[in-house]
């Protein structure tokens, strides 16, 4: 794991440190936020990653969902296979925020 330091405004970051039970869990979402930032900037800059369905992809599958609704053929979907999808194939980690 590579290590960089940062410079946050002093106010700031303690308008926000009480919102966390200790440092530890600052620093894991402090990370988890500087990671998720350099994911979406990495991708950005790969033109070999889908960022996304095309408009057809898109309408085809509204229609198929709001379909099964309809018919009440819908099934929920566990989060954690919805999160292991966006990890495939989008290649980063998605979190409940």
């Amino acid at each position: 794991m590579c290590i960089r330091t940062i410079h946050i405004n002093d106010r700031l970051m303690e308008r926000v440190k009480p919102l966390f039970p200790n440092d530890d869990d600052l620093q894991h979402w402090l990370e988890e936020q500087m990671e998720s930032i350099l994911m979406s900037v990495s991708v950005q800059q790969d033109p070999k990653i889908p960022c996304s369905y095309s408009e057809d992809e898109m309408y085809a599958l509204v229609k198929e969902r709001l379909e099964s609704l309809e018919d009440g053929t819908a099934e929920l979907v566990d989060g954690d296979e919805v999160f292991s999808k966006i990890r495939a194939r989008y290649g980063f980690e998605a979190s409940l925020a």
